[in-house]
């Protein structure tokens, strides 16, 4: 039986890093190049990273 309660509690996190010259999540299927956002040039990282 689903609860349609909202959430009591909720827990928010941000986990910032910062790197230089390294390749934290190089996606496979590109040879392990960095994962970058075509539009802004910045690196991604995904969670499983």
């Amino acid at each position: 039986m689903p609860d349609s309660a909202p959430v009591a509690k909720r827990y928010d996190f941000v986990l910032l890093f910062d790197v230089q010259d390294g390749n934290p999540n190089g996606d496979p299927d590109a040879g392990n190049l960095p994962r970058i956002d075509p539009q802004s040039l910045q690196g991604l990282v995904t969670d499983g990273c």
